[in-house]
């Protein structure tokens, strides 16, 4: 990974950082737009590298699962309230740390993959689309809790 990656991914954690940690306004439509921007990015900077043998294919597995997985956890723990016809969620610490620690996951597979010659062309891209992937799960979880805090005519409204 270059210099120039590293202060990409170092430019986006940071605003994604900035943004779990700001209250903001849950609206269905705008719900995947950083999963979006994540997963341009990474395909305009190398996209995921097609694995080629038994170790690529189990880490890019196991990088997926981890991307799903982490998603879930922290669309579960998200601080999701309503106030009067609006709904507002936050990232916690806990959020926060999980995302940090997929962030770190993600660097260490790719290690794992560089010195044992399974992947020595993923990179930057890969991370990012895997992000998205996190990203993803995790504003569908969160918009999915915040549907029962809606008033029922609301909830109707939303759907139709």
């Amino acid at each position: 990974m270059s210099p120039t990656d590293l202060l990409i991914i170092l430019a986006l954690v940071g605003y994604a950082v900035y943004r779990q940690t700001r209250r903001h306004e849950l609206t269905g439509r705008s719900r995947f737009t950083l999963a979006i921007s994540y997963a341009i990015v990474g395909l305009a900077v190398g996209g995921v590298a097609v694995p080629r043998g038994g170790l690529s294919l189990v880490l890019f597995a196991t990088s997926i699962a981890l991307s799903l997985v982490v998603g879930f956890v922290r669309g579960r723990y998200t601080r999701i309230w309503r106030e009067g016809d609006r709904l507002f969620a936050q990232g916690t610490t806990f959020t926060v740390t999980l995302f940090l620690l997929m962030i770190a996951a993600k660097f260490g597979l790719g290690t794992v993959g560089y010195f044992t010659h399974a992947t020595a062309d993923s990179g930057l891209g890969e991370v990012l689309i895997m992000i998205a992937v996190m990203v993803a799960v995790q504003a569908e979880y969160v918009w999915r809790r915040a549907q029962a805090l809606r008033p029922a005519e609301a909830q109707y409204a939303a759907a139709n």
